[in-house]
């Protein structure tokens, strides 16, 4: 199988740089706060909730977070079981 990707030079890209990185995570930590936070503003949230838990003014952002951690989780044990060897095509050769 050939290497599609070819490494001209030694240079990193825009995204592969440090300082991007700690910006990028910053900009997506304050942003996960401030939606949070908005969960609290009275404006923004549901006058009748259908559950008591939806009171709650994180009740979504922790749902949520909670579901993918669940997806993923699961999605690990999952390629266990129907995941194929690297080589499998390879092997009928």
């Amino acid at each position: 199988m050939s290497d599609q990707h070819e490494h001209h030079s030694g240079e990193e890209g825009w995204a592969d740089k440090k300082s991007f990185r700690n910006a990028f995570l910053g900009v997506l930590v304050v942003a996960s706060i401030l939606a949070a936070v908005a969960g609290f503003v009275p404006a923004w949230r549901k006058e009748h909730p259908h559950f008591p838990a939806e009171e709650f003014g994180v009740f979504f952002a922790v749902w949520g977070f909670a579901a993918f951690m669940f997806i993923v989780l699961a999605g690990q044990h999952l390629r266990k079981l129907v995941g194929r060897k690297e080589d499998y095509y390879e092997e009928r050769e």
